[in-house]
């Protein structure tokens, strides 16, 4: 349960109660619009210009230089390497020492931004706060093309961050310049943390129609083997200013309608003191707009960050050697551009060592709901937008407090075995409730199939079926795909090349390679490309099955989906071992519509009456949340044992 006071508790239960939402949405966003590109007209020996339009204002620390202001003892640090400037801000630094009085002599340290047209309705230029460094006097120009259309000249300033709000956008910018002519100091180089101006706006109250959310880890369809969901939230904005009407060359966020733009979401209450405490639904990406202009609001659906992953393949994949699912699903999420702090992994995924682990290229998503596959894992995002992929065992974990993880008791309260404590819910409580039997969701004959792998001999893989044709001083990159995959011990070569014409460099993946080749004279070669296929072979089916289920019910088979990942006879018998335990007996899981508690989350444990003094025990598996200016919700819950 998302940690909220004992008030927010008492207030969201009350019979009277009064809900607030509010949505906040970053129109524009550095790090995904791939149009924004940075150039300076100077840098230091170190300096990272892309750094200045990251949203990121502070440096990481106070870093020295050799310009006669690095004072031992007084904080100062080195400067990143570019090996890790994607964890230490610095932002960009010029070259040119400022003279007397601070002032720089043409040509000025200039930056320049360029970007898709857009509307500018925020200026800012921000120092170094770390080194109490700032642009004193500059000209900030806003281009259209090649044309400039506004000039905002600054003199005498004396704030580290500089902004200023304009009356009135300039809209079809598609570039934005820095010329800094004065320094705060004389004998430093300039230094600019921030100059991109993100164009953010919040809606609360009035300005907001309707949201509705929906956030699960089990699709309800089959046995939930394998499965990732996205959380998805559909927002209406109020458009009755036609703020988001396409045409209005006037709005703030004229041309900025887009997929990709940022999405956060909160649900919360007013305390007495008229302090608000809000509880955070979760961080999207827009979809597809619609501002429909016979209509009073404008529209948009976003998805959770696992809907990004689907977006970019993974296709660095190589085949290794005893890895864990744990290092192969850090290392698809870091391929994917993720930082440490937008995932979580189970550290049980370190308990599946696989004998030879690969992926053919595909999406990181999809190269994730293997992982998720073969260790019956789920993934899924919370509502700070981290990406949680949690081993078989981590809800079974929950249960008996392992994990460390303890949960409120409501007015309807009970405790399981004195350690975990789960969120009641009463009759006063929901609008309707079912108990629907899971037709699907029961099996009792259990089928996996191993894919144990072994090492071919040599052989020739790859070859050109026609002569690649390459120019004088030309370098060619040629992306090929094995015949056989995946492969390993890898070997590229030329045949019939001309006079020093040689490969560069070759990047070896589990499905083929990419191979770089350059040559001083012009003719045509053949690429070969010779390896070790790693081959499927003595595969062997491992069965479970319950008789007195089958008795019962009849025959339920399940096959389990092949999994390149499940090579050993163990893991296979694992799984179906698993599967068949927690699915071979029919059971009665929760439908329920409720008046909805936002701190409620995926994994929470709920306790709701059963018959006469029966209660059932459910994990949260799906949550809807509807706000219209009043809450409403729906929930899913898979019954733990028989009530428990």
């Amino acid at each position: 349960m998302y940690s909220v006071s004992q008030k927010f508790i008492n207030e969201i239960r009350a019979i009277e109660r009064k809900t607030y939402g509010r949505i906040t949405i970053d129109y524009t966003d550095p790090i995904i619009d791939q149009s924004v590109q940075v150039e300076a007209n100077e840098n230091a020996n170190i300096s990272y210009p892309y750094q200045v339009a990251d949203n990121i204002k502070e440096p990481a620390a106070k870093y020295a230089s050799l310009d006669g202001s690095w004072i031992l003892g007084e904080g100062y640090v080195l400067a990143p390497l570019p090996g890790d400037a994607s964890i230490r801000q610095m932002g960009w630094w010029g070259s040119t020492l400022a003279g007397t009085n601070g002032y720089f002599s043409e040509p000025y340290p200039t930056l320049a931004i360029t970007f898709l047209p857009r509307p500018i309705v925020k200026l800012q230029a921000v120092g170094d706060s770390q080194r109490q460094e700032w642009p004193v006097d500059f000209d900030i120009n806003l281009y259209s093309d090649e044309e400039i259309i506004y000039t905002e000249t600054v003199t005498d300033n004396n704030e580290i961050a500089w902004e200023k709000t304009l009356d009135n956008p300039v809209t079809e910018v598609t570039k934005i310049e820095l010329v800094i002519k004065r320094w705060s100091h004389e004998g430093r180089c300039a230094k600019i943390l921030e100059f991109f101006t993100s164009v953010q706006e919040t809606y609360e109250g009035e300005d907001i129609i309707s949201f509705n959310l929906l956030e699960e880890k089990e699709t309800g369809v089959g046995l939930p083997v394998g499965h990732i969901s996205s959380n998805e939230i559909t927002v209406k904005i109020n458009n009755e200013t036609r703020k988001f009407d396409v045409g209005n060359k006037q709005s703030p966020v004229y041309q900025l309608l887009k997929p990709n733009r940022r999405i956060r979401a909160w649900l919360g209450v007013k305390h007495d003191n008229d302090e608000m405490e809000w509880v955070p639904l979760g961080l999207f990406w827009s979809v597809e707009w619609k501002a429909n202009e016979a209509e009073v609001s404008a529209e948009t659906s976003g998805r959770d960050r696992l809907e990004l992953l689907r977006k970019n393949k993974y296709s660095t994949s190589t085949v290794q050697q005893n890895k864990s699912l744990y290092d192969l699903a850090e290392n698809i999420l870091q391929d994917a551009g993720l930082t440490a702090e937008q995932y979580w992994i189970d550290d049980e995924l370190k308990d599946f060592v696989i004998p030879y682990a690969y992926f053919n290229e595909q999406e990181h998503r999809e190269a994730l709901r293997k992982i998720a596959e073969a260790c019956l894992g789920q993934v899924y995002c919370d509502r700070e937008g981290v990406i949680r992929i949690e081993g078989p065992s981590y809800m079974e974990n929950l249960l008996t407090g392992e994990t460390g993880t303890y949960y409120l008791k409501g007015t309807f309260p009970a405790e399981i075995d004195g350690i975990i404590k789960a969120y009641g819910i009463g009759p006063e409580d929901y609008f309707r409730k079912d108990n629907p039997p899971k037709v699907d969701g029961v099996a009792n004959y259990i089928e996996v199939e191993t894919q144990p792998l072994t090492v071919d001999e040599m052989k020739e893989v790859y070859k050109s079926n026609e002569p690649v044709v390459i120019e004088a001083a030309e370098t060619k990159i040629l992306t090929i795909r094995y015949n056989e995959s995946p492969c390993i011990d890898a070997t590229a070569s030329l045949v019939d090349a001309p006079a020093g014409c040689a490969i560069q460099d070759v990047q070896y993946y589990a499905w083929g390679a990419d191979v770089t080749v350059y040559s001083p004279n012009s003719g045509t070669f053949t690429l070969v490309i010779e390896a070790k296929p790693l081959k499927v072979v003595n595969r062997e089916k491992v069965i479970a099955k319950d008789d007195a289920s089958i008795a019962e019910n009849g025959l339920l088979k399940y096959e389990f989906p092949t999994n390149p990942l499940v090579q050993s006879i163990s893991m296979a018998q694992s799984i179906a071992n698993r599967l068949l335990n927690m699915f071979k007996d029919s059971r009665r899981d929760l439908e329920l519509e409720w008046r909805g508690n936002p701190a409620l989350q995926l994994n929470d444990i709920v306790i709701v009456p059963d018959y006469k003094d029966e209660r059932g025990y459910f994990y949260v598996t799906k949550n809807e949340l509807e706000f219209t200016g009043a809450l409403r919700a729906r929930l899913s819950g898979r019954r733990i044992g028989n009530g428990v």
